[in-house]
């Protein structure tokens, strides 16, 4: 049983090919109090879904095209319950509704917001 006041600390996978990108995302996911696993691909993506318990998955929609992989079907055959939530510098509505009917629940516009990420984990993690 955990000890009073400890709190759960959410894992959180943040799939950015762009290093800045990428280190932005992470040090605003430790702002908010989670541990972020960083990764360039959609492949090490999976790896991590496979081999930590993640909590959420943070992807960047240029990546997943980048890689010609249908990342979030697989996602979605490895984590079912696991959010996925987009990050892209431009959503249409026409991606938007196609990233939903496969599974996505949510999408960032770069670059992040504190504010943005913290309503987004609060809204899928508690």
């Amino acid at each position: 049983m955990p000890r009073a006041g400890k709190q759960k600390k959410f894992r959180i996978v943040v799939a950015e090919k762009n290093t800045k990108c990428r280190t932005i995302a992470c040090d605003l996911v430790k702002r908010l109090h989670c541990i972020p696993i960083p990764v360039e691909s959609v492949p090490e993506a999976l790896d991590a879904i496979r081999t930590h318990r993640i909590d959420l998955v943070l992807l960047d929609v240029d990546l997943a095209r980048l890689e010609n992989l249908d990342a979030v079907n697989t996602i979605r055959q490895i984590a079912p319950l696991v959010p996925i939530v987009m990050m892209s510098q431009v959503f249409t509505p026409t991606l938007a509704r196609r990233l939903c009917d496969r599974g996505v629940q949510s999408f960032l516009v770069k670059p992040i917001q504190l504010d943005q990420l913290a309503m987004t984990l609060f809204r899928y993690l508690l």
